[in-house]
């Protein structure tokens, strides 16, 4: 049985002791509360198909240091780690990216941002390393097998409504879950 690790992305304590992150936030949403919305139809879309799915964070309040998400990978025994997010720029950006360290993991992230955009019906910003994001290295990228995908712009209103919406959620969920599977 595969064990998927699933990291919603900001929340309690992330950076700092404490303080809740909520990542990006517009029009009254934030990032936190969406991605973990994400992460709890992803569970149990992957539970359903016989994956053991633990979480780095289970709630709003569950504090989780992102220096430690990839620790909580390694302790479970993860196969995968797929850590949720939302994307912001200047509202004119659109559409789902994926980020990965190594180049054994590049076809995997290629998959689920094809999976992903495909199910939103969004655009496919497509597979990219670590380091062309807004950070030389993601903390989440230490745990060996691990993709963050950027579920589409929060600031943009297309994307903002795709990340909101129960059934476009639930369809993005069994994309992820079918592009896990086709490594088995």
């Amino acid at each position: 049985m595969k064990t998927i690790i699933i990291d919603p992305g900001h929340g309690m304590s992330n950076r700092t002791p404490g303080v809740y992150d909520s990542g990006a936030t517009s029009s009254g949403h934030n990032e936190a509360a969406i991605v973990m919305d994400w992460a709890n139809e992803l569970r149990g879309v992957l539970k359903a198909r016989g994956m053991k799915v633990v979480r780095t964070r289970v709630d709003e309040k569950d504090p989780c240091p992102v220096s430690r998400r990839d620790d909580i990978a390694r302790s479970y025994g993860g196969d995968a780690m797929l850590s949720l997010h939302c994307n912001a720029a200047s509202g004119n950006a659109s559409g789902v990216e994926v980020f990965y360290r190594g180049e054994d993991d590049r076809a995997m992230a290629v998959r689920l941002s094809a999976a992903v955009s495909t199910a939103l019906g969004l655009k496919d910003r497509g597979a990219k390393t670590e380091k062309s994001s807004q950070h030389s290295s993601l903390a989440v990228m230490e745990f060996d097998k691990c993709w963050l995908i950027e579920l589409g712009f929060i600031d943009h209103p297309v994307d903002r409504a795709k990340l909101l919406d129960p059934a476009a959620r639930n369809a993005g969920c069994a994309a992820i879950a079918d592009a896990m599977q086709s490594t088995q």
